[in-house]
């Protein structure tokens, strides 16, 4: 039995992936199942929150994010229990005590701290899937395929129509949320298809096509690699559109240029190194006196506003209102959308860095969880999720990541190989599944 290694090689000639049928069991199912229910929730959101509207049961929305949950009870029998991974038992300690760090800085409301554990869990779900190489099963594939799709001619009939659903209201916990057309870069309209919300739309498209685009035939993946990006830019998604463009650029060059990059050595050499990107704030933080890329082009304006302000927010406000929380963090949830159930709902700003929030959110807890992601990256051999690493590290050098959840179920089953790690070796291929046994060969 072997997953996690593909059934041939990237051929520049067209030939497409046969992947082999397979049987998921425990844990990496139910990873399986709640990732396909977050992809679809977050695909068709829009149409998802008007139908509940319509049929008076919004809080249905809900019924998704309890497969998320099934997923992390059983992450945590699985790899805590069964495995006794070292790394599965700290992230999994980690979520309590940022909770409870939570409600003694932020706020004790039972809506803000559910909503920031809902939000943690797509990470879990994503976690289940480590040594599955999950775009290798033909019906996820599929799934992914189409959806990748829809995404994108959502996006396209959004820009020239406007749907049913378009200016809906939906409220939750007394906080409103409303679907509609955000008008923000340059004047011009940002469209969200059928997921309600441009960036959401823009990071299905995107990270879908990414999971699949070696198991099809290379020009077909740099075909559809150009369509994401054509409606990144439609949804004036900047950053999902540079990631799909250098991302496709990477595709084309291993295809039928640069065979060397083809190899897991280049992979793995091509996301460790994306790891340089969490410090690379605090180098432009300290050279923002010196620089303005907003002089440079107007395009670079949000960029230099990060620089200069949501980058350096947390730890400012951090440092007024609460400064043991630089070491503690505030706890889960406390910088970005769950805070808008608690008392820190006026202090809400864009913080737009994945590694930045964390910090913020968890303190010095993340750095042995940022250390082992280092190392997953180093010691991965699945190149799918090693360029997966690279292209999140890129992406969320711009933007928060833990929305939709369908991004943060990618961050998981990107960087899920750490929980195959034991201390002073690691476990994975086939060793890992003859070891954990959780995954079968469909006869």
């Amino acid at each position: 039995m072997c997953m996690g290694i593909y059934s041939g090689e990237l051929s520049a000639l067209g030939g497409t992936w046969q992947g082999t049928r397979m049987r998921l069991r425990g844990a990496p199912l139910f990873g399986l199942v709640a990732g396909v229910g977050y992809l679809t929730r977050d695909a068709f959101a829009a149409i998802w929150r008007w139908l509940f509207d319509l049929a008076d049961i919004p809080f249905a929305w809900f019924a998704f994010d309890l497969l998320g949950f099934a997923a992390l009870g059983a992450f945590g029998w699985t790899f805590a229990v069964k495995r006794t991974s070292p790394f599965a038992l700290y992230t999994l300690a980690l979520l309590p005590i940022s909770v409870v760090v939570a409600a003694l800085t932020v706020d004790s409301d039972p809506a803000f701290l559910g909503a920031a554990v809902k939000m943690i869990v797509p990470l879990y779900a994503g976690w289940c899937l480590a040594g599955v190489d999950l775009p290798a099963m033909l019906r996820v594939r599929r799934v992914l395929f189409v959806i990748c799709l829809a995404s994108i001619f959502g996006i396209a009939l959004d820009a020239l129509m406007d749907f049913p659903w378009s200016g809906l209201s939906v409220d939750q916990f007394g906080v409103s949320k409303t679907v509609d057309k955000v008008w923000s870069i340059d004047s011009v309209t940002r469209v969200g298809g059928f997921a309600g919300e441009s960036t959401a739309a823009a990071a299905v498209a995107l990270f879908a096509w990414l999971m699949i685009h070696r198991k099809v035939a290379p020009a077909l993946s740099v075909i559809l690699g150009i369509c994401v990006a054509a409606a990144c830019y439609v949804a004036t998604s900047r950053t999902a559109l540079g990631v799909a463009v250098l991302a496709t650029g990477w595709i084309a060059a291993e295809a039928w240029l640069l065979a060397g990059l083809r190899s897991k050595s280049a992979h793995r050499f091509l996301a460790t190194c994306s790891f340089a990107l969490v410090f690379l704030p605090l180098v432009l933080v300290a050279s923002a006196s010196a620089l303005s890329f907003a002089e440079m082009s107007t395009s670079l304006t949000s960029f230099e506003q990060r620089i200069e302000a949501s980058w350096q927010y947390p730890f400012a406000l951090l440092a007024q209102r609460s400064p043991v929380s630089l070491a503690t963090g505030c706890g889960l949830g406390c910088l970005n959308f769950p805070a808008r159930y608690s008392e820190w709902a006026s202090l809400l700003q864009p913080v737009d860095n994945f590694y930045i929030l964390s910090f913020a959110m968890f303190g010095l807890f993340f750095v042995p969880v940022l250390a082992v992601l280092v190392l997953t990256a180093a010691k991965g051999d699945d190149r799918t999720k090693l360029l997966l690493i690279a292209t999140i590290n890129l992406y969320t050098f711009f933007l928060e990541g833990f929305s939709p959840s369908f991004t943060l179920f990618t961050i998981g089953y990107a960087t899920s190989g750490m929980h195959l790690l034991q201390l002073g070796r690691s476990v994975s291929g086939k060793r890992a599944q003859g070891r954990f046994e959780d995954f079968q060969t469909a006869a």
